[in-house]
């Protein structure tokens, strides 16, 4: 049960980007849109606003491009050190599992050790003494 729950917060990180870069994406294409439907009522009415909504129009286009690559760039980061805790608890499972193979070993030699000094303590049973 545990690696199934181990499985699925693996999956969550990811989860938690993917949808990350759908709603930056969806905001960004959302907000030109309306600046291309702004620019092209502007074109249809004759050029009657001021040129300097189109310019403030397009310095929030900027910000708003500058704020998508900058959520790029941290979902990146944080896709980056997702993979790194993989590959670090990877790397755990690992020296667990020859830990295991190791404690098996060793308990198996106490069990053999622990025969042999009942079979010398106690000669006569193995030959059928009473």
């Amino acid at each position: 049960m545990s690696e199934e729950a181990g499985t699925s917060r693996s999956y969550l990180p990811w989860l938690v980007v993917v949808m990350a870069v759908v709603l930056a994406g969806g905001v960004y294409f959302s907000l030109d849109r309306k600046i291309n439907a702004l620019q092209a009522a502007s074109v249809a009415q004759g050029m009657s606003q001021p040129a300097n909504d189109v310019a403030r129009a397009r310095q929030t286009l900027g910000r708003l491009e500058d704020t998508v690559r900058d959520n790029q760039a941290s979902q990146q980061k944080l896709a980056d050190e997702v993979a790194d805790l993989q590959r670090r608890v990877a790397s755990q499972g690992g020296e667990r599992k020859l830990l295991s193979d190791q404690l098996g070993a060793l308990s198996s030699r106490v069990d053999a050790l622990a025969s042999a000094h009942a079979a010398i303590n106690n000669p006569g049973q193995k030959r059928g003494r009473p």
